[in-house]
C-alpha cells in the first residue's frame, strides 16, 4: 500500500508529513498517546526512520469518505514501524440502518466494488458535514428506500474493523413505510423482507458476511426483543 518516497530533502518538510501535523491540530483524539503502542512525532526520528526504509509516514490520501494516513509508532519493546489507519473525512455521523416495515426486517443486495461481489446488508452511510447521525439515517432510507420512516430509535455504535478503520458508526432501528424499489442506485440489485426468524437462518446458513449487519443485528436482538 505504501508507496516508495525520494529523500531529497528533510522529510519533516513534506506535504504528507506537514497534512499530518495539520490532521493532529485539528483531531486530536485521534492520536491520543497509549503505553501499548506510541506515535511518534519527533522529526529526527521520522527522518531517520524514511531515510533507512523509503516508506512514507503522514497523510497519504483524502477523499471526501476517507483519509488515509500512515502513522509511525513504537511498541513496548521501542521497535519502530508504521501502522496504517483509515480515518472518517466527515468526523462523526456514520450510521447502519435495521429498517422495519410490516414486522418485516428490510436488507438489500447491494454490489460491493471493494470485494468484487453483491453482499445482503442493511443500508449504511459515511457521515456528511452538517448532519447528525439519526438525520443521517433518515437520508440514507429516503435515498436508498425512498421510504416514509415514522420512528427511529438509537442502539449504540460499532466499529467495523478496529484494526485499520476508527470510523464510529452509530445504529438506527427505524420503522418505515410505502419502501418502493429502485435498482442501480449505488449497486443495489434487489430489496428484500424478512422476519428475524428469516435473518437467523440466513444468518445460519453463512448467507450474511457484512460485518455492519451482523453487528447492528447483534444489538437489535439484545435491545428490542
Amino acid at each position: 500500500m505504501q508507496e516508495r518516497c525520494n529523500m531529497k530533502s528533510k522529510y519533516n518538510e513534506n506535504k504528507e508529513w506537514q497534512d499530518y501535523l495539520k490532521l493532529y491540530e485539528e483531531r486530536p483524539e485521534l492520536f491520543l498517546q497509549s503505553d501499548q503502542i506510541s506515535i511518534i512525532f519527533d522529526e529526527n526520528t521520522i527522518n531517520t526512520f524514511v531515510e533507512k526504509t523509503n516508506k512514507k509516514i503522514g497523510v497519504l490520501y483524502k477523499s471526501d469518505f476517507h483519509i488515509l494516513i500512515v502513522d509511525l509508532v513504537s511498541d513496548k519493546n521501542k521497535k519502530l514501524y508504521t501502522y496504517e489507519r483509515l480515518l472518517p473525512s466527515v468526523n462523526s455521523g456514520a450510521v447502519v440502518t435495521l429498517p422495519i416495515q410490516n414486522k418485516k426486517l428490510v436488507l438489500l443486495k447491494q454490489y460491493r466494488h471493494a470485494i468484487r461481489q453483491s453482499q445482503y446488508c442493511f443500508p449504511r452511510g459515511f457521515g456528511e458535514v452538517g448532519l447528525s447521525a439519526q438525520q443521517n439515517a433518515e437520508k440514507e432510507l429516503k435515498e436508498e428506500l425512498h421510504a416514509h420512516i415514522t420512528k427511529t430509535q438509537y442502539l449504540g455504535n460499532i466499529i467495523a474493523d478496529s484494526g485499520i478503520l476508527s470510523t464510529q458508526t452509530a445504529v438506527f432501528v427505524c420503522e418505515v413505510e410505502d419502501i418502493q424499489k429502485e435498482y442501480g442506485y449505488e449497486g443495489i440489485e434487489d430489496i428484500v423482507f424478512l422476519t428475524p426468524k428469516e435473518l437467523e437462518t440466513w444468518i445460519s446458513n453463512k448467507k450474511i458476511t457484512d460485518s455492519f449487519t451482523l453487528s447492528a443485528y447483534s444489538l437489535y436482538k439484545f435491545h428490542c426483543r
